[in-house]
């Protein structure tokens, strides 16, 4: 009946006695130290160089895309010139024809002196052509 003498505070509960021996030991936690400061320095050291290489380089890609973009508006004024400057050409060319030259003349009441005529081009075949042609 044991269960009687539990809660009740006059009577002395039996306590087993145990055969071990119970010993309280202290323990000591030896906690880590934090990194050192130096050690730190050198991490935030490390991290700026490597922000500092990173945004360089950004930089840079920056800057070569802006060069590709002005050099392809270059070439594209480059072509656009080209294809004035042909056109031009085509223009200088039909203006100055033999045809048209006579026709412009005798429109304006010029008459042609055979004698006072030197023609330069390649509209008069020469000696050394005539030659190979019969040949």
């Amino acid at each position: 009946m044991s269960y009687y003498y539990r809660g009740n505070l006059a009577m002395e509960v039996e306590q087993k006695q145990s055969t071990y021996k119970t010993t309280k030991t202290k323990r000591t936690l030896k906690t880590k130290p934090s990194i050192p400061a130096m050690e730190k320095l050198l991490y935030l050291f490390v991290v700026l160089v490597l922000v500092l290489g990173v945004g360089f380089v950004g930089t840079r890609y920056v800057q070569i895309s802006q060069y590709n973009h002005e050099i392809q508006k270059a070439k594209m004024e480059i072509a656009n010139a080209q294809e004035t400057n042909a056109s031009l050409q085509l223009k200088i060319e039909e203006m100055s024809s033999r045809s048209r030259i006579e026709a412009v003349a005798a429109e304006l009441g010029m008459q042609q002196q055979n004698e006072a005529v030197h023609v330069v081009g390649s509209e008069k075949p020469n000696k050394k052509t005539e030659a190979k042609k019969s040949n």
